[in-house]
């Protein structure tokens, strides 16, 4: 990764390895993370990085924020490691991409964001054909520059846009059960109880190609962005993971809150969040 304009701060827990790089100077986003494997598994296939670098140039000067989540495929063989691969790969891409250029357009950032996908995706592959393994993640990632979030998907880790007044999901999910919702053959109740309701229907290191679907959002000064694994939102639900993003002090303490719920609950599953709220919010 290149590093000349920040500073790196390493955080890692019992269970997976985290690494946030703080901009030196500029207004970075105001970000929480928190990751934990539950209270049922043994170990931790989640993975997330939250990044803040500055884009310095002679026509450019400015933060941005990069971020992701990653659940490694259930039932497949090391999952950990895919989903780590994932997003240092796809994490280091985009990264080099910000800070080598001065290009500062939306759409720019959206290519960008695109192909570090695709990287990943890519890394994931060939090391699982190295390795004699199958290797499979879910990967959610967000850019944010200012008030403009650029979003990519694949799987079902989710990003939410959360409101004073509301909570909406902005990914759709690549899932059997998501499918047969679309279709009108289940509803979205019947969806949280079907049993291939963790079957997905493509993954990073599926396939070679893969259908990256981006995501676009204007955020007002006191919106957030949530990204997450499906530990959390399956467990928690909407009105609960709003309620706690609401009343929390900060994102970090959100983030916090919402491991701490899931586990309360008896989180039957690893639990992954990143929560951001842009430079131009307030302080909460």
């Amino acid at each position: 990764m290149d590093t000349n304009n920040m500073t790196s701060d390493k955080r890692q827990t019992a269970d997976t390895a985290e690494f946030v790089t703080t901009a030196e100077t500029g207004t970075a986003p105001d970000v929480g993370w928190s990751i934990d494997k539950g209270v049922t598994r043994d170990n931790n296939e989640d993975s997330l990085a939250a990044v803040t670098v500055n884009q310095a140039s002679e026509s450019v000067s400015q933060t941005v924020g990069v971020y992701a989540v990653a659940d490694g495929m259930g039932g497949h063989d090391m999952g950990e490691v895919a989903s780590k691969l994932a997003v240092r790969t796809a994490i280091r891409h985009l990264v080099s991409d910000i800070t080598e250029t001065d290009e500062a357009l939306p759409e720019t950032y959206r290519e960008w964001l695109e192909r570090a996908v695709m990287v990943a995706n890519q890394v994931v592959r060939k090391t699982g054909a190295e390795e004699h393994k199958n290797l499979g993640t879910t990967l959610v990632m967000a850019v944010v520059v200012g008030n403009a979030a650029h979003i990519a998907n694949v799987g079902d880790s989710r990003a939410y846009l959360i409101s004073p007044t509301g909570i909406r999901q902005i990914t759709h999910d690549h899932s059997m059960v998501q499918v047969l919702v679309d279709s009108g053959r289940i509803t979205p109740e019947e969806a949280a109880k079907h049993p291939m309701k963790n079957v997905l229907t493509q993954a990073i290191g599926s396939d070679d190609e893969i259908n990256i679907e981006l995501f676009n959002e204007t955020l007002d000064d006191d919106e957030s962005i949530l990204l997450c694994s499906d530990g959390l939102w399956e467990t928690l639900g909407d009105e609960e993971i709003l309620s706690i993003v609401r009343t929390a002090d900060s994102p970090s303490a959100a983030c916090q809150t919402l491991i701490d719920s899931c586990n309360a609950k008896g989180a039957k599953d690893n639990i992954a969040a990143v929560l951001v709220r842009p430079a131009a919010n307030p302080s909460r």
